[in-house]
């Protein structure tokens, strides 16, 4: 029995691809989801950092003074989120591995960032705000990689050093007043469409306790700190002269319960 059977694997593997390749004679072929190394499209990259920020494994560092770009391939985990935070889509990845070396790879790219000849002034690509729209919450200066912005509440102060400013956008996706835009024109289209808001004394933050599920969400999210929950006590309270009511906690409150009017 044993001898037929041996027999047996033996008329199919005659006839069956081999198992291995001949590698490296016969290059693997790799499938289109497969995820290999990252690509850097150096001119569109702005070096603003959101990609070093989102690395979990700390494989990319971005000096925007010195011009350079660093990923430690070795280091780099091919999670993808890099790409998917890129605010320029400057970033991809292909199905090709780096191959291992005896020393670790890292590749250093230099990026040319492009000038800004209108010193002083404000150019079409500039960070505007709408300060009579603005909360003054902060979320945009907490997001900011390069640490451009600058917000005081108390003194009613929204600055942005255009120097430092990486154009990067993140700032604009963040604000929950939709107060910030790319350039005067965006600005003024943006008034243009914007619907008239009310007042900020007759706006008022409130909570449907009945759909609440304490979660704290809002509370973790709020800029402020205005919002307190306790999930054993069943307790939700808003502390009205702290809140801002930016509607950041709208916006991860899960059960959609809370409300500002």
């Amino acid at each position: 029995m044993k001898t037929f059977r041996i027999a047996k694997v033996l008329f199919k593997s005659m006839f069956k691809k081999p198992a291995t390749l001949m590698y490296p004679v016969v290059p693997r072929e790799w499938q289109e989801r497969t995820r290999g190394s990252i690509d850097l499209y150096k001119d569109d990259c702005i070096l603003c950092g959101i990609c070093g920020r989102r690395c979990p494994a700390d494989a990319i560092e971005v000096d925007r003074k010195a011009g350079t770009w660093t990923i430690h391939r070795m280091q780099c985990i091919q999670c993808g989120e890099c790409v998917a935070a890129c605010p320029k889509k400057c970033l991809g990845m292909n199905n090709q591995y780096t191959e291992p070396q005896a020393e670790k790879v890292v590749d250093t790219y230099e990026v040319e960032l492009k000038k800004d000849e209108s010193k002083g002034k404000t150019s079409a690509g500039d960070l505007t705000c709408k300060t009579e729209d603005c909360v003054y919450c902060g979320l945009c200066a907490k997001v900011c990689p390069a640490d451009a912005l600058k917000v005081d509440r108390k003194e009613k102060i929204w600055e942005v050093d255009k120097e430092a400013c990486a154009k990067c956008e993140a700032c604009v996706e963040k604000c929950p007043k939709k107060c910030l835009s790319m350039g005067e024109a965006k600005a003024e289209e943006a008034k243009a469409e914007e619907k008239p808001a009310a007042s900020e004394g007759e706006e008022k933050l409130t909570c449907n306790l009945e759909d609440c599920i304490y979660c704290g969400l809002c509370a973790k999210n709020c800029p402020c700190d205005a919002l307190t929950v306790d999930r054993k006590e069943k307790v939700w309270k808003v502390d009205e002269e702290a809140c801002v009511k930016c509607g950041a906690c709208l916006e991860k409150c899960p059960k959609e319960c809370l409300s500002i009017g």
